[in-house]
C-alpha cells in the first residue's frame, strides 16, 4: 500500500514546490505573467472575425475546390437580395411613383455601395427586343414611362416573360426585387476586404459589413419610407453573423462571470480575492487564447461563440477547487504559505488531469474535415490548458496576499464540513444503504437512453439556427413564401471544347435536366443559358409564349448568341464561361433541412443515371451541396471524434491512476451522462447539428473533471483508512462541496447561452447543462456504488496505526 501512496504523491510534491516558489518570488512571478500577457495581447490584436461559409472548409477539400472552380469561371455568387412591396400604393411595384423610386434606388445602390459589381431591378433589367433581322438588348425601362398606363403595358410584357417571374417580380405582381451582385467572395484574401486600404481590419472597414451597413443606411432614407424591404442573401447573412459573434463574445463572458463570480463571493470567505482572482484568471485565459489564435493564424468563426462562456466556466470551476481546499487549510490554522503548498499538493494533480481530459475531448475533433471544427479543437484545447496554468499560478499569486492572521482550527472544517455537509452525509448514507437499487436504476436508464442514441440523426436547417423573433429569419421565411428559394445548387456542364455549349444536343440535355428540376417541390426557380436563348427566340416571334423554347439548330443558336453579344448583352456572363466550353444550371432551392436537400440531389443522380448526360461532364456544386457535405462530415466526425475522445480520455484516466481497472471504471459515470443526453435527443426527435456535435466531446471532457477529484480523494482516503465505506464518507465530505459548486457554476455558465439570438446556441446550452447535471448525479450516486462493488484499489486492510493501537 505504501507504493500506491508514493505513486499518488510523486507529482503532488512538485505542485507544492510550485506554490512555495510563487509565494517566495511573487514579483518575479508577476513579471513573467506580464510578459506572457503582453505577447498574448499583441497576437490577439491580429485575430479577425470570419463567419462566412468558406470558414468551414479547407482549401484542399475536393468539394470546396469544385466550388472555387465554379466561382473562378462564373464570378462571385454572393448577393444581397432585396424583396420589396408598396402595400399602400395601387399596382404595387408597378405604381409609377414606386417605380421611379426603385429606378433611383437602383442607381444609388450601384453608385454608393462598396464592393458591388452590378445591381439589377425591374428598372434596369436586361430586355431583349427583336428588330427586323436583329435584336436589341437594352434596359427594360430605358425610356421611362410617362404615364401609369404605359407602365401597366410594360407590366403585361414583363409578366409574359418567364425569365423575370420568380426572380425580379413575383407571379402576382405584388412584390419586386433588387439583386446586388458582389465583386468579392468570402474566399478572397482579407486585403481585398478593406474599404480603406490603410484603415486596418476592424469590422467597420471590412466586407461584407461595410456593404451591408451602406445598404441599410440607403434603405432607411426618407424617400423610401413608403416601401417595405426584406433583406436576404450572403451579404446580410454573413454580416449578421459577424456582428452577432462580436456582440455575444463581448457580452457572454461578462454575464457568465457576473453570475459565477457572485456565487464564489457568497460561498468563500476570501470574498475580494475569491472574486478578483478567478476574474483575472478568466480574462487572462481569454486574452491568451485569442493570442494563441493570432499566432496560429486562426480566425474567429461561428464555433468561437461557445468559447468565452466555456473557458469562463472552466476557469472558475478550477478556481473553485483551489479556493475550496485553500479555505479548508486556512480553517485548520495553517499560515498562508503552508496552506498554499498543501492546497496545490492536494488539488494540483486532479486539476491537471481534469484539464488534460477536457483538452483531450476537444482535441479529438481535430480529425474533422471541417476547418471550423479542426481549428476549434486546437485553440479550445489550448485555452483549457492555459486556464489550468493560470489557475495554479496566477490564482496562487493572488491568494499569497491573503491576510496571514491566525485562524483557530474548528472540527467542522477539519472534517471538510460546509453548509452542504448534511446533504452530502445523507447522499453517502443513501449510497451505502441502496447500492443495489442505484445500480439497477442506472442500468435501466442507460439502456433506454442507449436505444434512443440509435434514433439520433445528423441534420440541420439554416433557418432554425435563429430564434423565431430574429429579423433575418423572418425575412427569409417571407421571401421564400413570396418569391422562391434563397439557397442554390449548381450543375456545371463541361464540354471540354470551345463553343461546345453551342451544340444543340448539349442544350437539349441541359433543358431536360432543368425541366425535370422545376418539378421538384424544393426547387423554386432555375436559371441557365437555355432561358436566355428561349427569351431571344420568343422575342423574334412577336413575344408569342408558344416560342419560349430552344432554337432547333446549332446554326440558329450560334447566330442568336452572336447577335446577343454584339447588342451588348451581359446576363449570360453569370452562366457561361468566356470560351463557351462550360455553362452552369443554377437551381434556387427552398431553405430546408440538409437531409431533404440530400434526398433531392439523390433524385437528380437517379434521373441522370436514367437519362445520361452524354455531351458533357457534369459536376455538382453550390451552397446547397456544401450544406449536404457539412452534414456528411458531421456524421463522419461524430463516429471518429467520439471514439477518439473516449479512447484518449480512457488512456489518460488509466495512466493517471496507474490502473486499467480504476481508469475504465471511472469512465462509466462520465460516459453515462453523454449517452443519456444523446438518447434523450434521439427519443425527442432532435437532430445532431454542427453545434450539438460538440456536445459529447465537451461534456465527457468536463464530466471527467469531477470524477477525477472524487476518485483521487476516495483513493487517497482508502490508502489511509483501508475501508471503502469510510473512504467514501470522508472523501465526499472533503470534495463534495467543491464538486457541487463547480457543477452549479458550469450549469449557470452554459445557461447563459439562452441569451443568444441563435436558437441553436440556446439549445446547446440547455443540453450541456442537462448533461452536467446528470454527470453530477452520476458522480455522487453511481461512482461510489461502483467503487463499493468492484473495490478497484485493492482489498480492504487494517492501517498499521490502528493495529498498533489495538495491540497496545
Amino acid at each position: 500500500m505504501n507504493q500506491n501512496k508514493n505513486d499518488l504523491g510523486t507529482s503532488a510534491t512538485g505542485f507544492g514546490r510550485l506554490a512555495l516558489w510563487i509565494f517566495d518570488h511573487r514579483w518575479l512571478s508577476l513579471l513573467l505573467f506580464s510578459a506572457c500577457f503582453g505577447m498574448g495581447l499583441y497576437f490577439a490584436g491580429k485575430v479577425s472575425i470570419d463567419a462566412s461559409f468558406e470558414a468551414w472548409f479547407d482549401e484542399k477539400d475536393r468539394t470546396y475546390d469544385y466550388y472555387l472552380e465554379y466561382k473562378n469561371d462564373f464570378g462571385s455568387d454572393e448577393i444581397a437580395y432585396l424583396l420589396y412591396k408598396a402595400p399602400d400604393m395601387p399596382h404595387g411595384p408597378f405604381n409609377l411613383e414606386v417605380m421611379r423610386k426603385i429606378a433611383n434606388l437602383t442607381r444609388v445602390l450601384e453608385d454608393e455601395v462598396p464592393f458591388v459589381k452590378e445591381v439589377t431591378s425591374l428598372a434596369n433589367a436586361e430586355f431583349i427586343e427583336a428588330k427586323a433581322d436583329s435584336i436589341e438588348v437594352h434596359e427594360l425601362l430605358l425610356d421611362f414611362p410617362k404615364t401609369q398606363d404605359e407602365l401597366l403595358r410594360i407590366r403585361d410584357i414583363v409578366m409574359n416573360k418567364p425569365i423575370y417571374v420568380g426572380g425580379l417580380i413575383d407571379k402576382d405582381a405584388t412584390h419586386g426585387a433588387i439583386i446586388l451582385e458582389m465583386s468579392l467572395s468570402g474566399s478572397d484574401p482579407i486585403e481585398k476586404f478593406r474599404l480603406d486600404p490603410e484603415g486596418g481590419d476592424g469590422m467597420d472597414n471590412l466586407y461584407p459589413q461595410v456593404t451591408n451597413s451602406k445598404i441599410d443606411e440607403i434603405l432607411a432614407r426618407p424617400e423610401y419610407e413608403d416601401i417595405r424591404f426584406y433583406r436576404i442573401g450572403d451579404i446580410p447573412n454573413n454580416s449578421y453573423y459577424n456582428r452577432l459573434i462580436k456582440k455575444e463574445i463581448s457580452i457572454f463572458p461578462l454575464v457568465t462571470f457576473a453570475i459565477v463570480g457572485i456565487m464564489t463571493m457568497l460561498l468563500f470567505r476570501t470574498r475580494f480575492l475569491g472574486f478578483v482572482g478567478p476574474l483575472t484568471v478568466v480574462l487572462s485565459t481569454l486574452i491568451l487564447t485569442l493570442g494563441f489564435m493570432g499566432l496560429m493564424g486562426y480566425r474567429i468563426a461561428t464555433l468561437f461563440m461557445i468559447v468565452p462562456p466555456f473557458l469562463t466556466t472552466i476557469g472558475v470551476a478550477q478556481s473553485v477547487h483551489l479556493l475550496s481546499e485553500f479555505q479548508i487549510c486556512r480553517s485548520k490554522g495553517m499560515p498562508i504559505r503552508e496552506a498554499l503548498r498543501q492546497t496545490l499538493e492536494l488539488v494540483g494533480k486532479p486539476c491537471l488531469l481534469a484539464a488534460l481530459t477536457t483538452a483531450a475531448g476537444l482535441s479529438s475533433m481535430v480529425v474533422s474535415p471541417l476547418l471550423n471544427f479542426s481549428e476549434f479543437a486546437v485553440f479550445g484545447a489550448a485555452g483549457v490548458m492555459i486556464a489550468f496554468v493560470l489557475t495554479t499560478t496566477l490564482l496562487v499569486f493572488f491568494l499569497s496576499f491573503a491576510r496571514d492572521k491566525h485562524a483557530a482550527a474548528t472540527p467542522e472544517f477539519q472534517s471538510g464540513g460546509s453548509f452542504l455537509s448534511p446533504l452530502l452525509v445523507r447522499i453517502v448514507n443513501f449510497d451505502l444503504k441502496h447500492r443495489g437499487a442505484i445500480a439497477f436504476i442506472a442500468a435501466a436508464i442507460f439502456m433506454i437512453a442507449f436505444i434512443g442514441v440509435f434514433k439520433l440523426k445528423v441534420d440541420f436547417n439554416f433557418l432554425e439556427n435563429f430564434k423565431e423573433n430574429v429579423g433575418l429569419r423572418q425575412d427569409v421565411v417571407y421571401v421564400e413564401q413570396v418569391m422562391g428559394g434563397s439557397m442554390n445548387a449548381v450543375y456545371v456542364f463541361d464540354t471540354g471544347t470551345a463553343d461546345g455549349i453551342k451544340n444543340s444536343d448539349v442544350l437539349k440535355q441541359l433543358e431536360g435536366l432543368q425541366a425535370w428540376a422545376e418539378k421538384n417541390p424544393l426547387v423554386q426557380k432555375t436559371y441557365s443559358i437555355v432561358d436566355v436563348l428561349k427569351d431571344i427566340n420568343q422575342s423574334f416571334h412577336g413575344d408569342d409564349p408558344e416560342y419560349f423554347k430552344l432554337p432547333e439548330s446549332r446554326e440558329l443558336i450560334a447566330q442568336y448568341l452572336l447577335m446577343y453579344e454584339i447588342s451588348g448583352g451581359k446576363e449570360l456572363e453569370d452562366y457561361v464561361n468566356s470560351d463557351y466550353s462550360r455553362t452552369a444550371l443554377e437551381l434556387r432551392v427552398k431553405t430546408t433541412y440538409a437531409s431533404r436537400v440530400d434526398e433531392m440531389l439523390r433524385q437528380f443522380d437517379t434521373y441522370m443515371a436514367e437519362h445520361p448526360i452524354t455531351t458533357a461532364d457534369v459536376k455538382l456544386t453550390g451552397i446547397g451541396l456544401l450544406w449536404v457535405k457539412i452534414a456528411d462530415y458531421i456524421a463522419d466526425s461524430q463516429i471518429r471524434g467520439y471514439t477518439l475522445a473516449f479512447v484518449m480520455i480512457a488512456i489518460l484516466m488509466c495512466l493517471a491512476f496507474r490502473s486499467i481497472k480504476v481508469g475504465m471504471l471511472s469512465m462509466i459515470p462520465n460516459l453515462a451522462p453523454v449517452i443519456i443526453t444523446l438518447g434523450f435527443m434521439g427519443w425527442w426527435g432532435m437532430h445532431l447539428d454542427y453545434l450539438r456535435l460538440m456536445l459529447a466531446v465537451i461534456a465527457i471532457g468536463i464530466a471527467v473533471d469531477d470524477t477525477i477529484h472524487i476518485v483521487s480523494r476516495i483513493r487517497s482516503e482508502f490508502f489511509r483508512c483501508g475501508n471503502y465505506a469510510e473512504a467514501i464518507r470522508i472523501g465526499l465530505s472533503h470534495v463534495g462541496q467543491a464538486i457541487v459548486i463547480t457543477s452549479a457554476v458550469l450549469i449557470c455558465g452554459f445557461l447563459v447561452f439562452l441569451l443568444s439570438e441563435l436558437a441553436i446556441l440556446a439549445s446547446f446550452g440547455i443540453l450541456l447543462a442537462i448533461t452536467i447535471t446528470t454527470a453530477l448525479i452520476a458522480d455522487l450516486f453511481l461512482m461510489p456504488v461502483l467503487i463499493l462493488r468492484f473495490q478497484p484499489f485493492g482489498k480492504e486492510f487494517t492501517p498499521q496505526h490502528s493495529a498498533s493501537a489495538k495491540a497496545a
